[in-house]
């Protein structure tokens, strides 16, 4: 059988008029592109993405697909073999339709590669680097191949996987994962290859790699690539095992466990009122990478009658994240009396809290005075309803020295002292 001539020109051609889409290509890290976990890629515009073994990079090679478009998309590229005589410039190319039609998308919408890239004779090697991904042991890069149909040249594919972020093929690093003789029964063949180790900042690659190829060689003809994914199967750099609330009065503890943990900087806590927007309320550090159990807890204090969501954000120290949501949402109910608690921080500089306890609706007034009893602030003046609260007191305007608050509601009063230091 002859070989399929493709020349440059006519890959030029084909890829001059039509588009790419970004959407195919995120970012490399370990952040999928499906929904059914709450994940956010914050490289990648806040697409929502998955976790739970679904695809965190793919390609579906939409047109151009020549060496400077592939790298434009974060690839990197080699031509390793041997070569005589005059190859082709383009050793990676959009594919032609006339050859085989893509896998899917438009007719030329896969990677291709022949037998010009060695030029008369000689041993191609063809690189296909991924950009640096976080990697999880047991996740598999996938795609779609396939040679013209019926070709009688023994074309092969080798995938390769690199735990660190050296893309040169002349790496040490590169670990084998699998070889194959690239199909061509008329049909694209999906191969998947795993990954044996976890390593952030990893390297998947795809060689195009024939002994004797060329124009007069007698192995290599033409192939496709098409649909390409990696897809977390491993297990998650965080694994929690549990996630509860406790509450005492208005202060929340939130305690939680992990199995094991992979690059973990830390978790920040986050809370809403139902329906309301999240906002940081405090930072927890992990323990980077660990496989044994460790438990950790966070209480947030002084909180106001209503009722909350709590989540975790948990974040690799290379800023990827993750959500993980409290089952249960949290109720802050009504103190049982009146109450006024010393002020956080005392002494303070400029600011400080006050936090007081209403069990019934009324007038509430919470006045700050000095040491000679007049009057130097109102911070509440009206009715209340029965419930938490907590306010902030900005002293800038203030002189340092010792200063009282004092809280009126109904039949009760109760006043308390503070330092001022500046």
């Amino acid at each position: 059988m002859k070989k399929i001539y493709l020349t440059v020109l006519t890959v030029l051609a084909l890829g001059i008029f039509l588009g790419f889409s970004i959407n195919d290509n995120p970012n490399g890290s370990r952040t999928p592109a499906s929904t059914d976990k709450v994940v956010v890629n914050q490289n990648d515009n806040n697409i929502p993405v998955s976790v739970n073994g679904n695809i965190y990079y793919f390609d579906n090679f939409d047109a151009p697909n020549d060496t400077a478009a592939l790298k434009s998309r974060g690839y990197s590229v080699y031509r390793n073999g041997t070569i005589s005589g005059a190859p082709s410039t383009n050793f990676w190319f959009t594919g032609n339709p006339a050859v085989f039609p893509a896998f899917n998308g438009d007719p030329d919408d896969y990677a291709g590669g022949n037998y010009q890239s060695a030029g008369s004779l000689g041993n191609i090697d063809n690189w296909l680097v991924l950009p640096d991904l976080d990697v999880v042991a047991g996740d598999s890069i996938q795609f779609y191949s396939r040679a013209p149909t019926g070709s009688t040249f023994p074309d092969s594919i080798r995938v390769m996987y690199n735990p660190t972020n050296n893309t040169l093929p002349s790496d040490p690093n590169w670990i084998e994962l699998g070889r194959f003789k690239v199909n061509t029964a008329g049909t694209w063949e999906l191969r998947g290859f795993e990954a044996p180790t976890t390593n952030f900042s990893a390297r998947f690659a795809i060689r195009y790699n024939v002994v004797n190829g060329g124009l007069n060689g007698l192995n290599s003809d033409y192939i496709g690539i098409d649909g390409l994914a990696v897809i977390g199967g491993g297990v998650l750099p965080v694994e929690l095992t549990s996630f509860v609330s406790v509450i005492n009065n208005n202060n929340v503890t939130l305690n939680w466990s992990t199995a094991s943990e992979i690059n973990n900087s830390g978790f920040d806590i986050e809370r809403s009122s139902v329906n309301g927007e999240w906002s940081k309320v405090g930072n927890v550090t992990g323990n980077g990478t660990s496989a044994v159990s460790h438990s950790y807890s966070y209480t947030d204090r002084n909180i106001e009658t209503g009722n909350y969501n709590y989540r975790l954000k948990q974040i690799d120290f290379n800023g990827n994240f993750e959500y993980f949501n409290l089952s249960n949402e949290v109720i802050i109910g009504i103190p049982s009396k009146y109450d006024l608690s010393q002020n956080y921080p005392n002494p303070f500089n400029p600011s400080t809290t006050i936090s007081y306890e209403i069990p019934v609706d009324g007038a509430v007034s919470l006045k700050i005075f000095d040491m000679s009893g007049k009057e130097v602030m109102s911070l509440v003046d009206g009715v209340k309803n029965a419930g938490y609260y907590s306010i902030n007191f900005n002293a800038a305007n203030l002189s340092s020295g010792i200063y009282f608050y004092s809280l009126s509601a109904n039949d009760f009063t109760s006043v308390k002292k503070m330092m001022l230091i500046k």
